[in-house]
């Protein structure tokens, strides 16, 4: 009896533990089902956003605003225009050249800037030039793997406005030329040069004025066209503009104030002149010693004085001291440091010795002056009429 009851004790069944293995087991694939959809979501969610930070996703836009806000005020001056152009100008033609067109783009060939991308700009689906973005700002994001930007319209480069005006501009060498507020250069300035023949004899002692032309073209409207003269005055110059040529010609030289010890130099020099051909000066008879101060050892004007006093001297008429009257000293014109111009005019009056009459002789003289080892010597002179 013993033996079976042992035998059924072996037989009962064991109690079942609480299973906490599975519940766990089902704890995380629940958790990890729901980490990967969240992971899915935000993966998606962060490549959606990437796609939608690329450039070409904000060219709509851009081009919309562009449209309305005009592409003139976006260019930059390029092309195949002159140096002188003004932005003005451009955006002016920038604007004329999309009027009443649509506008669109694509993306442009070759190697790409990421920092900048840049697109052909078409207008009626004829590229006109190009649109180049810039990045506002940025956002690194999932694992710092992936980079969002904001991205905005940073410049426009029209390529296909040409500039057809040009410009000729002749000035004396010590002007300055300036088209459209730019100084012009040995680029523009041509090779020619000319010199006047009134300084044909100033020429054999010192530097003279030549005129010089400058040209330039690639202008997209008529320009401006500003002269100054040595001293940095302005100079007034009459600028004409037939069709797409402009000229402006300055062949007179711009007079100012003259120096009162300059003034008083040439009205004495003159009187002195005057006065050996009159045989007021005394030596005049002998040689030309009293008036070869004023002039250059080898001067014209010494060997005219010279062939004078040896034939014809004897002609003029006694008198008494002359008197002279209606001075003036003005029109004066100063060429560069070295070289200057006024003109001299008074009436001097005569009383003969025999006759007792009065003789008046006028004189009007234009005098060209040059410095010459610091002292200024008369280089020249012309005899003005009373209509000059």
């Amino acid at each position: 009896m013993a033996v079976k009851a042992n035998a059924q004790k072996r037989r009962a069944p064991k109690k079942k533990g609480f299973p906490f293995f599975w519940i766990f087991y089902l704890l995380f694939v629940i958790a990890m089902v729901i980490f990967w959809i969240r992971a899915v979501d935000y993966t998606k969610a962060c490549l959606v956003r990437y796609e939608e930070s690329q450039p070409a996703n904000h060219m709509d836009q851009i081009v919309n605003d562009l449209r309305k806000a005009g592409v003139e005020n976006y260019v930059k001056i390029d092309g195949e225009v002159s140096r002188f152009e003004t932005q003005a100008a451009f955006e002016r033609a920038a604007k004329e050249l999309v009027e009443g067109k649509i506008l669109s783009y694509k993306l442009s060939r070759g190697v790409q800037d990421p920092a900048a991308p840049k697109y052909d700009l078409l207008a009626d689906g004829e590229q006109i030039g190009y649109l180049t973005l810039k990045e506002t700002s940025s956002e690194t994001f999932f694992l710092n793997l992936l980079t969002i930007s904001e991205w905005a319209l940073d410049k426009v480069e029209v390529k296909t406005i040409k500039g057809y005006n040009a410009v000729d501009v002749t000035v004396p060498d010590t002007c300055e030329v300036r088209i459209n507020g730019i100084l012009a250069d040995e680029r523009e300035r041509l090779a020619e040069t000319e010199t006047l023949s009134e300084f044909a004899f100033a020429s054999e002692y010192v530097a003279v004025p030549s005129f010089v032309s400058y040209h330039a073209e690639g202008l997209l409207e008529a320009p401006t066209v500003e002269i100054t003269d040595a001293s940095g005055n302005p100079v007034d110059v009459e600028v004409a503009t037939h069709g797409t040529k402009t000229t402006a010609v300055l062949k007179e030289f711009a007079e100012s104030e003259m120096p009162e010890d300059l003034k008083a130099l040439a009205l004495e020099n003159t009187e002195r002149y005057t006065n050996y051909f009159s045989v007021d000066l005394t030596g005049a008879k002998a040689s030309t010693k009293p008036i070869r101060d004023m002039f250059p050892e080898n001067s014209y004007y010494l060997e005219l004085a010279e062939t004078y006093r040896r034939e014809d001297m004897w002609m003029y008429s006694d008198h008494d001291a002359p008197v002279f009257k209606n001075e003036i000293v003005n029109h004066y014109v100063r060429y560069n440091d070295d070289l200057f111009s006024c003109e001299v005019s008074f009436d001097k009056e005569m009383k003969l010795t025999k006759t007792r009459q009065t003789k008046v002789d006028h004189t009007h003289f234009r005098i060209y002056y040059g410095r010459l080892n610091g002292e200024w010597k008369i280089v020249d002179m012309v005899t003005l009429l009373e209509n000059e």
